[in-house]
């Protein structure tokens, strides 16, 4: 009698949050449209207009999660699937996935209601959450209707792992049926709030898709032109606005070091050119923009580079690079890109968000400082072999492959199941 009755209680304890869960978004989900970027796909946030019926439903926050629907796809050629996103820089990755099977719209608000409309409309068979995708309205309308949820290349951070633990004991009520973690201590995270016996590690899927770029061609480079072979050519790429002062100094630190050197220059936001035009000019530091650069970049210069689209042929073309993102808290940029095109990088100390890259590349691959002359020093080091670099690469990535085969493997299962009435 004693575990019905706390079964019992546990249900009606979730019904009792279920109701204030909806009550709370009711009263907050009017502020949430003052942001601009809720307002984005407003429609499709209050469940306007109904999805087409799908094999799977997978929810990803954002871009980053987005660019991984892509690798699960080709696992699952003919599957359509239903694709939701929090924000339009998702939805614009989405929409850039060439599949008739896909079908991508904004996610509703996490009210149960509202979930639940979107799977009696959808019926898929199984929903998939990416990385850190823990919904309670989406985790309760899936229960209700025995939808099973699978969590793929799941992540969690100590800091998450407080605030959910405080959750728990009702998230266990509407559990994922299986969890497919990043890493160990992902796993072990997940499994404090829904049981290690649902989770699993198999990796993480952004390794299969990375270093897929080829090394660029000097004859197909369409910005040979606009640098000089015989000097060095350093990028700085994706800076920061919080950054700038610090990347200002290496700036004049490699001047100081190779008078003849040329400085590509990639702040993250193109908002902030007019500001760094403010800062080289103060400072004395010849430049050029990008777009007004018709012809080799004078040596001893820095090329404000006010060009969408062109940091991965400049990647191609330099000595060595920086990484910007990481000489603030800022969780740092895409290492691997220099890397795929035969460049050995440096970052600054904070690569939180790459951490899924692991610890082992900064002794080999990636030079890691929080000094400035000593991020100067590496940059103005003679480049070894392009090729070399790359193959050293190419063996880091491919041993750490095969998470995307892992957690179709998780999925696949759920697709002969019936669809829900």
């Amino acid at each position: 009698m004693r575990p019905r009755l706390a079964q019992a209680e546990g249900l009606l304890f979730g019904q009792l949050f279920g109701l204030a869960y909806t009550l709370l978004w009711c009263l907050a989900g009017p502020l949430a449209f003052f942001s601009p970027r809720m307002r984005q796909g407003w429609k499709e946030r209050l469940g306007l207009g109904k999805p087409a019926p799908c094999e799977i439903w997978v929810q990803g926050a954002s871009a980053g999660e987005c660019a991984l629907v892509a690798s699960l796809l080709e696992h699952l050629p003919d599957v359509p699937v239903l694709v939701t996103t929090c924000t339009s820089q998702g939805l614009d990755v989405l929409n850039r996935i060439n599949s008739p099977s896909l079908q991508a719209r904004m996610i509703p608000l996490d009210l149960p209601l509202l979930m639940g409309r979107m799977l009696d409309a959808a019926k898929p068979k199984a929903v998939i959450l990416l990385e850190t995708e823990i919904w309670p309205g989406l985790l309760m309308a899936c229960a209700a209707r025995g939808v099973p949820v699978i969590v793929v290349n799941a992540r969690m951070t100590a800091k998450s792992l407080a605030g959910y633990l405080f959750l728990g004991p009702l998230l266990r009520l509407w559990a994922p049926q299986r969890i497919g973690a990043m890493a160990p201590a992902d796993a072990l995270r997940f499994g404090l709030i829904f049981g290690a016996q649902r989770t699993t590690v198999t990796g993480n899927i952004k390794f299969d898709r990375a270093m897929n770029t080829p090394i660029l061609p000097l004859d197909e480079n369409p910005l040979a032109g606009l640098v000089p072979r015989d000097h060095p050519f350093v990028v700085l790429g994706s800076v920061r606005e919080q950054e700038e002062p610090l990347v200002l100094e290496l700036i004049r630190q490699l001047r100081e070091g190779n008078s003849h050197c040329v400085i590509g220059l990639f702040p993250r936001h193109m908002h902030r050119i007019p500001a760094w035009e403010g800062l080289l000019a103060r400072s004395g530091i010849p430049f050029a923009l990008r777009s007004a650069l018709h012809d080799q970049a004078q040596p001893g210069s820095v090329v404000l580079w006010d060009a969408f689209g062109e940091m991965n042929p400049a990647y191609a073309l330099a000595s060595r690079a920086f990484v910007g993102g990481s000489l603030a808290r800022l969780g740092g940029q895409n290492f691997l890109e220099p890397l795929a095109q035969g460049v050995l990088p440096c970052v600054g100390p904070h690569t939180r968000n790459f951490d899924w890259v692991g610890g082992e590349i900064f002794g080999s691959l990636v030079f890691k400082s929080a000094s400035i002359p000593e991020l100067a020093r590496f940059l103005l080091s003679p480049a070894p072999p392009r090729s070399e670099v790359r193959a050293a690469a190419l063996t880091y990535v491919h041993a750490r492959q095969g998470a995307t085969a892992a957690s179709i493997a998780l999925i696949r299962p759920y697709l002969y199941r019936s669809s829900h009435a």
